[in-house]
């Protein structure tokens, strides 16, 4: 008698679980707005916030047509390439920031 093996992979069931909670909880998430800043002052905000290496408050649109919102906080700096990133200190993670789209910086 021969016994067919599958070759399925093993599903791991917490993993799905926590990226389904992870995915549900994104969706509920309220981010409370703050006042959208004009570019004079986003501008002389993100010069000292790149200056003096302290964290700071950041939040950002996620597209140009949309008033879903990101918070950041963390310290901020720029690559080689002239790149704006943050170490952000909530998710413990790089992120790569657009200026076009930062609506304040706190």
């Amino acid at each position: 008698m021969q016994v067919k093996l599958s070759a399925q992979p093993q599903v791991n069931f917490m993993n799905q679980f926590k990226q389904g909670w992870t995915k549900i909880k994104e969706h509920f998430e309220v981010v409370p707005l703050k006042e959208q800043q004009t570019s004079t002052v986003l501008i002389t905000r993100l010069e000292e916030a790149l200056h003096n290496g302290q964290p700071t408050a950041v939040q950002m649109n996620y597209g140009f047509d949309q008033e879903r919102i990101q918070d950041f906080f963390g310290v901020l700096f720029e690559d080689q390439t002239g790149a704006l990133l943050i170490d952000d200190q909530i998710s413990k993670r790089c992120q790569l920031l657009s200026p076009a789209l930062l609506r304040h910086i706190g």
